[in-house]
Formats: C-alpha cells, structure tokens, sequence
C-alpha cells in the first residue's frame, strides 16, 4: 500500500538527501606524477543509509583530464581518492569514489 501525504502525494520513489557535514581547507591534487596545490570545499552527504561525498576545488588543474581519478590530500592528513569535473586552470568540481 502507496503512503499519501496530507496533500495526496506519493512518498514512493521521493529521494532523501541529508547534508552530514561541510568542511574546507587546503590541500594537493595528485593526478599520476603531476601535483597542484587547491583550497577544497567538500560535502558529505547520506541517502538510504549510504554516504557519498562531492565538492568543488580551487587551484590550476589544467593538466588534468575530465573524469581523471585523483587523489584528494586534506589539510587534516587523510587522502580521498576523487574523480575530477571538468578540470580547468581555475579548478574543477569533484566526486569521490
């Protein structure tokens, strides 16, 4: 049986994306043996208990493919691993992996 809400719209199929956190800080983008400097802004997110994370960075990334995998090194000392977005000398947006 379909859930109605108070208006009579289905609940079925509706995605629910929850912000866990938001940090920023600098780091370094290796791509193979090139490096870059960036200031990162990353989100993590939750949906149907599985989190993802994605952001934007800032710095030259202008040796890099659209859709290179990178390593993402944080200010705090962990690494993510990242696909880069349209990757250009200003920086690029990002998904992790």
């Amino acid at each position: 049986m379909q859930m109605m809400s108070q208006k009579g719209r289905s609940h079925r199929g509706q995605r629910t994306l929850k912000l866990l956190n938001s940090v920023q800080g600098e780091g370094m983008v290796l791509v193979g043996d090139a490096s870059a400097a960036v200031v990162y802004h990353m989100d993590t997110f939750e949906e149907r208990n599985r989190q993802s994370v994605g952001g934007s960075l800032e710095g030259d990334l202008s040796f890099a493919e659209d859709k290179s995998a990178a390593i993402l090194k944080l200010a705090d000392g962990h690494s993510l691993k990242i696909l880069l977005v349209k990757p250009d000398a200003e920086g690029a947006d990002f998904q992790g992996v």
